[in-house]
């Protein structure tokens, strides 16, 4: 028997099938039925199309697929197979059910295929309506009772797909996590303020999906006539039903349902960021992306904040700063508000035209320094950062850590871009979480074990530093985790205790915690103005590298590393370092303050 003899099919298009006259129907019987041989194996369903003599622009361009009606003599089986495995069958016991059915229905026959069809689907629904519970589907066509399968649940990209079965065949249910920057974290609001930016990037998002996938669901491998039977919002998540899913590639389906709410967020843009320890809410609003909300500034100076702001916005940042230091929290509100809109997104933070490779070190003893120079002498084979516009993500070497998190402040919750993502891909970065750009740190440090790598620093900011104790915990066997603590200005003593027992380096801040907790208990500080506390000897060795390779000090390898007095401290002097004791250092005079 030749390889795909008996295979028929028919075209499909986004208006129907393809009829003898060229118009469309829904039904596959009053279709044109075409034999694969004659047309020479010709396997582009466009082309095929043509042949026939159809030249409909608008079919086209959204494309032709072909769809199965008699599958090849040999393939046949797979019918059955697929039926029997539904009903708890194993394979080889489905596999030969089948074999005996092609027999016994004389399946040879094309007129047999779609009636033997029929009766094993009404034979795998008696089989669930016996066996199992079902639950009531308030579908775009009335109540549906459906029935889980014994399919295994599959993650797929951002989602999760359930199989079920009813009396119109198979239902999946695919359910994606969506966005919640959960404000009352950072904001002190009443419910209603909490509720609007909580959900902002969920609103509308239901009837959006809705015109996007009827519209684009063709070009996901879908059928023309596939339908979604429900769709809500719940606690959180985006829940799909649907009565088709693409069987041989399940990959095309989420990726364009996830597209999908990808774009919404991107239309609806929000970002949570900080700077003096006020947390800034961004938003577009009309097209334009801007600061909307910020909390009162705890801080009034910050050494970093200042250099880094006058670099970028020089004169408008001058004054801005220098109008900072008010009593009044609404106040304090627009001027920080109006500080980001000048300086940080008018410099191209959230920029997703950026580009995301830099050799460029932007301050001395930073976190993405310290992490590019490890690189570099391949003290690590990845690393688990956050970016402005992609999220978690998961950079592997020295320029894309680098250029990944250029002169960025702090960021607590961001919005996915398309763009960007791609950008990132080109750049050797990978996203964890590139449709809903996702913070997750946890996750990204799982995925980069899964990935093979062995050697990962993770960085932490603010309150998510109390995951350290669980990141702790994914250090099995030959997995090291640097655990890097950062923005720790305002973190609460439980939080600073979590960084104290599970941290290999932290950067102070403007934290009072740190200075009370961590800096006692560190064996070794990096510079005065904002400290830098080396807190076990695994994050020594990233610290002395990254000293060593920025001024070509080779004398660290003696340095005794010890608590209290005697903790040895690393000064910047110019283009050199100095190491002295702790007890010689003098207090501050150009610190951040007050402590919070």
């Amino acid at each position: 028997m030749a390889s795909h003899d008996g295979w028929k099919y028919v075209l499909e298009t986004k208006k129907g099938y393809v009829k003898e006259d060229g118009g469309f129907t829904s039904k596959v019987k009053e279709a044109l039925l075409i034999d694969l041989w004659n047309f020479g194996w010709v396997d582009d369903p466009i082309k095929i199309y043509k042949k026939l003599g159809f030249n409909d622009p608008e079919v086209i361009l959204s494309g032709v697929t072909e769809h199965t009606v008699f599958p090849a003599y040999e393939a046949r089986d797979g019918i059955g197979i697929g039926y029997y495995l539904l009903m708890n069958y194993d394979y080889e016991s489905a596999f030969y059910q089948a074999r005996s059915d092609y027999s016994r229905y004389e399946l040879y026959k094309n007129d047999n295929i779609i009636e033997y069809e029929e009766k094993l689907k009404n034979k795998v629904l008696d089989y669930y309506r016996e066996r199992k519970t079902s639950q009531v589907l308030n579908s775009s066509n009335g109540a549906l009772l459906i029935y889980q399968t014994n399919e295994k649940d599959t993650k797929i990209l951002e989602g999760a797909l359930k199989h079920f079965y009813s009396k119109i065949g198979r239902v999946y249910k695919y359910s994606i996590p969506l966005k919640n920057p959960h404000v009352e974290k950072y904001f002190d609001m009443d419910r209603e303020e909490r509720d609007y930016y909580n959900y902002f990037q969920q609103r509308g998002l239901v009837e959006y999906f809705l015109t996007r996938f009827n519209d684009e669901k063709f070009s996901f491998g879908l059928h023309f006539d596939s339908e979604i039977l429900d769709i809500k919002i719940i606690n959180d998540e985006l829940v799909l039903y649907l009565n088709d899913w693409h069987n041989w590639n399940n990959f095309e389906v989420a990726k364009g349902i996830n597209s999908i709410i990808r774009d919404f967020y991107s239309e609806r843009e929000m970002h949570i960021t900080r700077m003096f320890g006020s947390f800034v809410i961004i938003q577009k609003i009309d097209g334009e992306l801007k600061a909307v909300k910020a909390t009162s500034i705890p801080i009034k100076y910050c050494p970093l904040m200042v250099k880094l702001l006058k670099e970028v916005g020089g004169e408008a940042a001058e004054k801005l700063l220098n109008s900072l230091d008010v009593s009044d929290a609404k106040k304090q509100s627009e001027l920080m508000c109006e500080l980001i809109n000048q300086v940080v997104i008018k410099a191209g933070y959230f920029d997703t035209n950026r580009p995301l490779n830099s050799c460029e070190a932007n301050v001395l003893f930073g976190a993405s320094e310290t992490i590019s120079s490890a690189f570099k002498a391949s003290l690590l084979d990845a690393a688990v950062i956050v970016s402005n516009n992609l999220g978690t993500i998961i950079t592997t070497n020295d320029s894309n850590t680098q250029g990944a998190v250029k002169r960025m402040t702090g960021l607590f919750y961001t919005s996915p871009s398309d763009e960007i993502t791609k950008t990132a891909i080109e750049a050797g970065i990978i996203p964890v979480f590139p449709y809903t750009g996702e913070i997750n740190q946890i996750e990204g440090v799982k995925q980069a074990i899964s990935k093979g790598y062995k050697k990962i620093a993770v960085t932490l900011a603010a309150k998510d530093n109390e995951f350290m104790a669980k990141l702790k915990e994914l250090e099995k066997d030959d997995i090291t985790i640097y655990k890097f603590g950062l923005c720790s200005t305002g973190i609460d003593e439980k939080t600073a205790l979590t960084m104290l027992n599970n941290a290999d380096i932290i950067w102070s801040c403007a934290s009072k915690y740190v200075k009370e907790f961590i800096e006692p208990n560190a064996i070794a500080q990096v510079g005065i103005k904002i400290p830098v506390h080396i807190m076990t000897r695994k994050g020594w060795e990233l610290v002395k590298n990254h000293l060593e390779y920025m001024s070509m000090y080779n004398y660290l390898d003696d340095v005794s590393l010890c608590k209290g007095e005697e903790k040895p401290v690393i000064l910047n002097q110019g283009k050199s370092l100095k190491l002295v004791r702790k007890k010689e250092v003098y207090k501050c005079s150009d610190c951040p303050h007050p402590c919070v």
